[in-house]
């Protein structure tokens, strides 16, 4: 399950990431702000999380933080859905 969401979690988070190249795999460990995420695909992404992956992330557990790296988001996934 981990894998699969990890994996499920970087074929929501590529298209966001606007400074990705196409070919380049998701860096977990980066910022995504740095690879392109803004504010606006933030909004996009915590939807298509929920629908995607069939999490629901409560309020309390959105911060800045939540999205810094796709690490981090992943975590928070794996909180939400426990």
């Amino acid at each position: 399950m981990t894998n699969d969401l990890s994996t499920g979690l970087q074929d929501i988070l590529r298209p966001k990431l606007r400074f990705l190249g196409p070919h380049e795999p998701v860096p977990m460990d980066r910022n995504l702000g740095e690879l392109g995420l803004d504010s606006m695909a933030t909004i996009d992404l915590l939807m298509d999380i929920e629908s995607g992956l069939g999490v629901s992330i409560p309020d309390e557990m959105i911060t800045v933080d939540t999205f810094s790296t796709g690490d981090h988001l992943l975590e928070v996934i794996r909180k939400a859905s426990s």
